[in-house]
């Protein structure tokens, strides 16, 4: 088969297609033949900051496409056999705690061989089916940052509808899915983004308002923003950045949430202590998500009917190209790899 395979730190090219060995089958696993996988910000950290242990690696956590073969004892997973589409679950091993993952937990595509590949071996328990409106673009699109967005909202944030969320880094992958999850569940959304294009297409995804993330009283102007959407304060916020929690705690109400998600841009975020204590906020990590939480977004989506935004596809073949549009500033949504 063919798979984008990591090089090591000191070859000339960080990641090159070639032929490899398809995934042997293994007990209580499924190998799926994938249609499209999608690249993250996940991977390109990991490429960029790869060792002499990550070469020969295969990166990727989202993927779809159908199952090939089913490994013994799969009575627990019913309708799985060949033949079924198969959205792939990235939480690996995630152990029986809902608040927080185990010491086995991982990520798909990291040490477990991910989804930049014609196919790929996963536990049966992490395969699920596509959801019936969605294509496989868009389903391939879906987990990572949805999963991510959704628990950083709904289980981590509790959001409720009526409320008023604020979401920084609407135009990114996770930004661009919390703005649906959140307005397909009655909020209203302020979405903070950089550029007319991106703020087009925050509205278009159902943002209430945008607000500039370069303005120099950012503050000042949420504060416009939610007065203008007939809200005294905002109840909820989701900063994938680490550079917005001083400007959105100043606009949350006593007893607000803010919620910090991913590996962010900003190594170290700046937050006055009397601001988060004084209003009795919450602060909040998050990160990726269960098989609980990934059972209620697809829930979810299935009942609401939106999709992901994929911003732009390509060839296997042109990982190179996938992994520069993912860094281009023009990008709104996911990145999105055809591996059929």
């Amino acid at each position: 088969m063919k798979a984008a395979v990591v090089n090591g730190p000191l070859a000339p090219r960080p990641v090159e297609v070639r032929e490899v060995p398809e995934p042997a089958p293994r007990p209580h696993w499924v190998t799926v033949r994938l249609r499209y996988a999608a690249l993250n910000r996940l991977d390109a950290m990991q490429l960029a900051t790869r060792s002499d242990d990550d070469a020969g690696a295969v990166f990727g956590s989202d993927g779809s496409g159908e199952v090939t073969q089913a490994g013994e004892a799969l009575a627990g997973v019913p309708g799985l056999s060949p033949g079924s589409s198969a959205l792939i679950l990235p939480s690996l091993f995630w152990g029986p705690r809902p608040e927080a993952p185990g010491s086995r937990y991982e990520i798909l595509g990291s040490p477990t061989h991910g989804t930049h590949a014609q196919f790929v071996t996963v536990p049966a328990a992490n395969i699920y089916p596509v959801p019936d409106q969605l294509g496989w673009r868009e389903a391939a699109a879906l987990p990572m940052a949805g999963l991510t967005a959704w628990r950083a909202l709904v289980t981590r944030g509790r959001l409720q509808a009526g409320e008023t969320v604020l979401v920084g880094a609407a135009s990114s992958g996770v930004g661009s899915l919390a703005v649906q999850i959140a307005v397909a569940s009655g909020a209203r959304v302020i979405a903070v983004t950089s550029s007319d294009d991106k703020a087009a297409r925050a509205l278009e995804l159902g943002a209430a308002f945008v607000v500039d993330r370069t303005a120099s009283d950012l503050a000042g102007e949420l504060r416009h923003a939610i007065a203008a959407i007939g809200g005294g304060e905002a109840d909820l916020a989701l900063d994938p950045t680490g550079a917005l929690w001083q400007p959105f705690v100043d606009v949350l109400r006593p007893g607000g949430r803010l919620v910090a998600v991913g590996r962010m841009a900003a190594v170290e975020a700046r937050l006055r202590v009397q601001s988060v204590y004084s209003k009795q906020v919450d602060v909040l990590g998050s990160t990726m998500g269960s098989p609980v939480d990934f059972a209620a977004l697809l829930d979810h989506v299935n009942r609401t009917g939106w999709a992901p935004v994929v911003d732009s596809t390509f060839e296997l073949g042109d990982i190179d190209a996938a992994y520069a549009r993912l860094d281009h500033p023009d990008r709104v949504g996911k990145v999105v790899l055809d591996v059929a």
